[in-house]
């Protein structure tokens, strides 16, 4: 028998009830850079609830002799002296390399990420990308599974719960779930959205407003479900708290070669010439 609780969203006020394990939801964009960043190479990624916090902790690791990649968002847009913003389609191999770590704030993850890991538990930031990944993983720690949304300005948002109820439907096909009313809520919108999830998750107001601010191409990247095998965890490190991909849980990347294009083959005059001679035979 396992269990399932969903919190709708962090902030001030939240309350954490008792689980096992908390898996964080932040679809747009969040936890989805965090997914894509263990995918391209990065080795570990800071999370800080605000721009002024991650820009002491850059200076911090720099003392350190780190190089460490600066990177967030407040309202969708990069802070200012920001190396990266919140976009994993901006996120390449080519801007991983050579940094050691990373050090990302944005509006509503982080902070979600950081009050999961206050309440002493094990804690794995999920996406649409990586949900059942995640979950796999999730269930070696123990059965009673916590879900929390990160959701936007401390309110409820669509496309996270979306995903919480993602996540709980793929617990359910593992066997017996008994549900808190709020993860019943999640799995009902989850088996109702219809065949598109990627049009379910532009219903939100988030994706609208990502949309406004030329993001657009940011949700349909959110929305490949089950795109990834990274498993991203909270860990301590000397006394901060960073995220490291779950050992052996991140797929190799390799750009994937474009294919040649075939010139095209010109007629043959003599090819030509000799059909039009035996159709005259």
């Amino acid at each position: 028998m396992y269990e399932a609780d969903l919190v709708f969203n962090a902030g001030e006020g939240s309350y954490l009830p008792s689980a096992d394990v908390w898996m964080v939801v932040d679809v747009l964009r969040a936890t989805t850079v965090m997914t894509r960043w263990f995918e391209l190479g990065g080795t570990e990624l800071y999370p800080v609830k605000t721009p002024d916090l991650a820009r002491e902790l850059v200076n911090e690791l720099k003392a350190r002799g780190s190089f460490p990649l600066l990177m967030g968002e407040v309202n969708g847009i990069p802070p200012e002296g920001f190396d990266f913003g919140n976009s994993p389609l901006a996120l390449t191999y080519d801007i991983i390399r050579g940094h050691y770590c990373g050090v990302m704030s944005t509006t509503n993850g982080t902070g979600a990420l950081l009050e999961a890991g206050s309440s002493g538990c094990p804690v794995i930031a999920v996406s649409l990308r990586n949900y059942s990944a995640c979950l796999d993983y999730a269930l070696t720690l123990g059965t009673r599974i916590g879900i929390l949304c990160s959701g936007r300005k401390h309110r409820p948002s669509w496309e996270d719960t979306l995903c919480a109820g993602a996540v709980i439907e793929e617990l359910s096909r593992r066997g017996e779930v008994f549900m808190s009313d709020s993860a019943r809520i999640a799995l009902t919108l989850w088996q109702n959205r219809g065949n598109d999830t990627e049009s379910a998750v532009r219903k939100s107001n988030h994706a609208q407003y990502l949309e406004q601010i030329g993001y657009s191409g940011d949700i349909s990247f959110a929305c490949e479900t089950d795109a990834s095998t990274v498993v991203p965890m909270l860990a301590e490190s000397e006394g901060r708290t960073v995220l490291r991909a779950v050992s052996g849980s991140a797929r190799p990347y390799h750009r994937e070669p474009v294919p040649e294009k075939m010139p095209e083959k010109k007629p043959d005059p003599f090819e030509e010439l000799l059909a039009y001679t035996r159709k005259k035979v």
